[in-house]
């Protein structure tokens, strides 16, 4: 597959697979870095960058988008080349799929250290999560 706006191919074990396919169709393929499921429900999707530069291939956000607005979740970008900025975007805004979306002047959700993500990840999704089965058992005893 070739991304749309560059013109590079996408190389990785899907890629392979469908080389005997290439064509200049408009066809995406894109990975979700976290998937952050508590209890049996998925939370939200996390799209990690390692980079200074705090922008994410427009088409990869569309595509994304489509994924957390269908499941109903809230969708954050990662920043972490010199601590963390986390950044949420909104499944239902307008986003174009131009070659980058910047996030230069959007506000971070969260800035700070790899334990400070750690504690915002508890304090709105983990601390809610449900009993283990194992627990369960402790309690009923």
């Amino acid at each position: 597959m070739k991304c749309p706006y560059c013109g590079n191919f996408l190389e990785n074990t899907l890629f392979k697979a469908l080389e005997p396919y290439h064509d200049n169709s408009a066809v995406v393929v894109t990975n979700i870095d976290y998937v952050l499921e508590v209890g049996n429900r998925i939370k939200c999707l996390i799209e990690e960058k390692h980079s200074n530069w705090k922008v994410i291939r427009g088409y990869q956000l569309v595509t994304l988008k489509k994924v957390a607005k269908s499941l109903k979740v809230p969708l954050y970008v990662l920043f972490s080349k010199n601590g963390v900025e986390l950044f949420e975007f909104d499944p239902k805004q307008i986003v174009r799929s131009n070659p980058y979306v910047s996030f230069e002047n959007t506000e971070p959700v969260l800035s700070g250290s790899i334990s400070d993500l750690g504690a915002w990840l508890y304090e709105n999704f983990l601390s809610h999560a449900p009993l283990s089965r194992v627990e369960r058992r402790k309690l009923r005893r």
